[in-house]
């Protein structure tokens, strides 16, 4: 069923006034009419049935018992890599659990985010993810970071995804953990020392060479199996 997040708090048979990017997905996308019953999930993060009345409006309908957030809050720290596949761990991050995904400018990272366009776009992908996965809250798509700001996003628990004794599966449960991805070509020895020194734990992925876009899927798949 489809889900729309809307930016108001909702209460059962009230009428609302539907954005015209909801709007023109329904009607003219899905093709859908007013026998359709799909989701809104409100800023509070409560989730409702609806249906459309007309071409602008919609009745709310029962209020869901429903929540399907974790209770790790999951940070992906994710370095900067060619556009389509950052926009591919964005998509998959989202689903999976993650709350939040920080641009990383590593040393070696060959894309920039250079404008709020690109980075309205990033977010519009997580939004969309969100709702395809029934998820209650749009995780936050952070604007790019350097080293000097990496502290900002330590959660508990923190990893860098590198070659190291440690394997991914000896990691505990956690109420919050961040993780760093390195970009094509991986983190250049001064700056995976220095991250390191910050507090970031050295984790193994395993004895294959992963790409990021596979590494950053990957880690968030174990975080998650950890924690449901």
């Amino acid at each position: 069923m489809q889900q729309y997040f809307v930016d108001q708090t909702l209460n059962e048979n009230e009428v609302i006034a539907l954005e015209e990017e909801i709007l023109y997905h329904l009607i003219k996308v899905l093709r859908k009419d007013s026998s359709y019953t799909f989701r809104l999930c409100d800023s509070k993060g409560d989730i409702y049935h609806a249906h459309l009345i007309d071409k602008k409006s919609a009745q709310v309908a029962e209020k869901l018992d429903e929540y399907n957030e974790l209770d790790c809050d999951i940070t992906c720290i994710l370095s900067l890599i060619k556009s389509d596949k950052f926009e591919l761990c964005i998509q998959k991050l989202v689903e999976l659990g993650v709350n939040r995904i920080v641009p990383y400018e590593a040393k070696r990272s060959i894309m920039k985010i250079k404008d709020d366009k690109k980075l309205a776009r990033l977010q519009k992908i997580a939004r969309e993810a969100a709702e395809q996965s029934h998820r209650n809250k749009i995780p936050e798509v952070c604007k790019p970071i350097d080293f000097r700001h990496l502290k900002d996003y330590m959660s508990k628990d923190n990893y860098i995804c590198y070659e190291s004794e440690r394997n991914i599966s000896d990691i505990p449960s956690s109420s919050s953990v961040s993780f760093i991805i390195g970009p094509e070509g991986g983190f250049e020895n001064e700056e995976y020392e220095k991250i390191c020194a910050l507090g970031f734990e050295s984790i193994s992925l395993g004895k294959r060479i992963l790409r990021a876009e596979t590494a950053a899927i990957y880690m968030s798949s174990i975080i998650v199996g950890k924690n449901q």
